[in-house]
């Protein structure tokens, strides 16, 4: 017994220290760029299938013209197309860019594309109706980036972050998926990890209202953050 809980001490000493939590940032910027063709088969792979439909989460609380943050392989920004829906995808890797522009054109479409960090973004002030981020890390709640968001949103326009999803199933493949969650510092795909009131200060701070939605993919459940540009801006603390 004592030799087991040193270990398990061992091991959550190794997941919590800062080399640990370094390397797996390394990786996932090395995935979100030089590995980027790998990213939509893993991330079917670690969804039980419903990536896309994850990704789309969003789209029944979105309205008029859409700014996308983090567009990555193009999943929504396919869609929107498909829609001819009034849109902009942005982000910062290269590589993404580019799998989504062949994407649109392997379907005939196109859609606008920009390169940018959501600390900057440029459009102009009050151009969108609806700013959408799915799966986001942490840039999402940093205060340059909510100071742009509501600079390029129209009063009363949406910030749509779909931010967590669980499997409401727990079989085997769940619990492999949940330790590849874990081992990798995503949280847990059987809870509501991260609790959505740990998100919602620093949108209040910034100057949203928030609401909470929870929406059901197979046997698994989305949470989509709604939150709305609230004039005056609410006081901070």
């Amino acid at each position: 017994m004592r030799i087991d809980e040193h270990h398990r001490r061992s091991a959550f000493s190794i997941l919590n220290s800062q080399f640990f939590i370094s390397f797996v940032r390394w990786c996932f910027a090395r995935f979100y760029r030089e590995f980027a063709w790998t990213y939509n088969a893993v991330a079917a792979l670690v969804s039980r299938g419903y990536w896309r439909r994850w990704t789309l989460a969003g789209l029944p609380f979105a309205r008029g013209r859409l700014l996308e943050l983090g567009c990555g392989t193009g999943n929504v920004q396919l869609e929107l197309a498909r829609r001819q829906w009034p849109t902009v995808g942005l982000d910062a890797s290269p590589q993404m860019l580019a799998l989504t522009r062949q994407r649109l054109a392997r379907a005939g479409l196109a859609s606008p594309l920009v390169r940018a960090v959501a600390q900057a973004i440029p459009l102009p002030p009050a151009s969108c109706d609806t700013v959408l981020a799915t799966f986001p890390s942490e840039y999402i709640f940093d205060p340059q980036t909510l100071a742009e968001i509501r600079h390029v949103l129209v009063p009363n326009g949406r910030l749509l972050i779909v931010d967590a999803a669980r499997f409401t199933a727990d079989g085997p493949y769940e619990r492999l998926v949940d330790l590849a969650y874990r081992l990798t510092l995503q949280g847990s795909t059987r809870s509501s990890a991260p609790p959505p009131e740990m998100r919602l200060p620093p949108l209040e701070r910034a100057g949203f209202a928030t609401r909470t939605h929870w929406q059901t993919v197979g046997k698994s459940q989305v949470m989509v953050l709604e939150a709305w540009v609230v004039e005056p801006p609410l006081a901070a603390g």
